[in-house]
């Protein structure tokens, strides 16, 4: 009598996982590139932030672009909290 086989079938990855390996390596390559590219020129940097705790705003700024940073960080943080309230509200309906 001749013995049954089992059979193993090795299933490829699925489009997600695929997907998934080329997001994380281009975000890999991207910051590895932002990094090397942020060494080569140290000489004028600037930035600035909005962290929002609650309604109380903590502004930071250092640079001569600092003025520049903090008002698009501001204005970001304001369009952040308007659309929070705006699909907040949408899904309440």
């Amino acid at each position: 009598m001749p013995v049954a086989q089992s059979q193993q079938t090795i299933t490829p990855f699925s489009i997600a996982t695929w997907l998934f390996f080329i997001a994380f390596a281009v975000i890999f390559v991207g910051t590895l590139l932002m990094t090397i590219g942020s060494l080569s020129n140290a000489g004028t940097m600037g930035g600035g932030a909005v962290i929002l705790i609650g309604p109380i705003p903590i502004i930071l700024g250092v640079g001569p672009y600092s003025t520049v940073m903090i008002g698009l960080a501001l204005v970001l943080a304001i369009f952040a909290v308007l659309f929070y309230f705006l699909l907040r509200k949408r899904t309440a309906r």
